[in-house]
């Protein structure tokens, strides 16, 4: 049975923030009607799954709920792409929430893009607020996705990723599984998934997701990034994977676009282990050229011929040099 829009919900470990997620998708009964609210509860250890199931009781037709064992965010995006039965998908973490989602449903009844793209209100530790804007975009026009401007827009990659984006769920499903399963930072693929899929995009002028910034133990927190750089390399060889193998019209900007982005996606690894002890950042410099070459062999960039060229200190005396700057 097809829905309009399919809202995944991941749940695990967020007792204090699920009532309120979930309290922002009742709306009026003749919208709700055509929404598909989809829990996955991810094998959560505390009441956070039982809480759910309650507006599933209440909502019925509406909400329903998965439970399955832990695999982590990326398992439960997957799972939520198979099972949706929206002709669009929203993902929602379970410690934010939405707001105007009548909105969102009466455009969506309208609208055929393949991403539809509105402001998200940030949430800061500090109790600041601030919206990432969408620029350059003129609200409601429809863009043809291999001529829209990437590039004038390469300075926002948050226009394509979840907190700013409702996608056609047709669009990823063809890339199952898309996400790392039992990997944190799973969702940077959205970039360059987001924008090879897309053969269409619309923007609409009003927020829509209240992302909750730097929550304790959030993935990204200076001190949990670095406990998990392993992920996050994993994650970065996955993406430039996936762009290698999904190659663009030569003639779109999508084109352009992933020219000068590519290289920097593979930069990644030479910039980025400065922050460990010297030994351990040699070692998986190494380890990333390593990967490079076997990958890549014809890239080509500064950072790949200063390492290759250069002793690691002097190589690494460099880029400290660089940093100050």
């Amino acid at each position: 049975m097809e829905k309009l829009l399919t809202i995944v919900v991941p749940v695990y470990k967020v007792e204090d923030y699920i009532n309120k997620c979930l309290d922002s998708l009742v709306i009026a009964p003749e919208l709700m009607e055509k929404m598909d609210v989809l829990i996955i509860n991810d094998g959560t250890p505390d009441r956070s799954a039982e809480m759910s199931r309650e507006y599933v009781g209440r909502y019925p037709g509406v909400f329903r709920q998965i439970d399955k064992e832990n695999g982590g965010h990326g398992s439960v995006w997957n799972l939520g792409l198979k099972e949706a039965y929206g002709k669009y998908t929203r993902f929602l973490d379970s410690d934010d929430w939405l707001e105007n989602l009548d909105l969102l449903v009466e455009k969506l009844e309208t609208c055929d893009a393949d991403l539809v793209i509105t402001p998200t209100l940030c949430h800061c530790p500090n109790e600041e607020l601030w919206k990432q804007e969408i620029l350059n975009m003129e609200f409601g026009k429809v863009y043809d996705a291999d001529t829209f401007d990437w590039l004038g827009n390469r300075s926002h990659p948050n226009y394509v990723f979840h907190h700013s984006c409702t996608y056609k769920t047709e669009m990823f499903r063809q890339y199952l599984p898309l996400f790392l399963e039992k990997q944190p930072y799973d969702d940077v693929i959205l970039g360059a998934a987001s924008k090879i899929g897309a053969k269409s995009l619309v923007a609409y002028d009003f927020i829509l997701y209240h992302y909750l910034m730097d929550r304790e133990g959030q993935s990204i927190s200076k001190e949990v990034q670095r406990k998990h750089v392993n992920a996050k390399i994993k994650v970065e060889q996955s993406t430039i994977r996936f762009v290698e193998e999904h190659p663009v019209p030569s003639a779109s900007t999508k084109s352009l676009f992933f020219k000068e982005k590519l290289p920097k996606m593979y930069n990644f690894g030479y910039k980025s282990f400065f922050d460990f002890p010297y030994e351990e950042n040699k070692r998986m410099t190494k380890e990333w050229d390593l990967w490079v070459r076997e990958s890549n062999p014809k890239m080509r960039t500064a950072f790949i011929r200063l390492y290759r060229m250069l002793p690691f200190r002097l190589y690494y005396l460099w880029f400290k040099m660089m940093m100050k700057k």
